[in-house]
């Protein structure tokens, strides 16, 4: 389902963040300082959204498993890090990210 979760991203504008267990983060930035910029970005992630709802519905047709989602979507301030040392990962806290889980 990730695989095809990570279809869903393509030519959109957005990224995969992270994929732990049954969590699945995307994240799309503002490119410039435009105000419709924020809104091109919300927009993209809400037909993401439902691309991935499109691929669990196929999923639950073919499979018979009763796959369900939960698909928050926030916009605002973040901040990013690199965490580890061994295995570093880029990684997003913040309201913005507690919103949108």
């Amino acid at each position: 389902i990730f695989s095809a979760f990570d279809s869903c991203l393509d030519n959109s504008g957005l990224f995969k963040m992270d994929a732990v267990g049954d969590s699945y983060v995307a994240a799309g930035w503002l490119p410039g300082l435009e105000p419709s910029h924020a809104a091109e970005r919300c927009l993209a992630m809400v037909r993401v959204a439902q691309r991935m709802l499109r691929v669990l519905a196929q999923h639950r047709s073919e499979s018979g498993w009763n796959v369900r989602a939960r698909i928050g979507v926030s916009a605002g301030v973040v901040y990013a890090g690199v965490l580890g040392r061994q295995q570093p990962r880029f990684h997003l806290v913040g309201e913005t990210v507690r919103v949108a889980q």
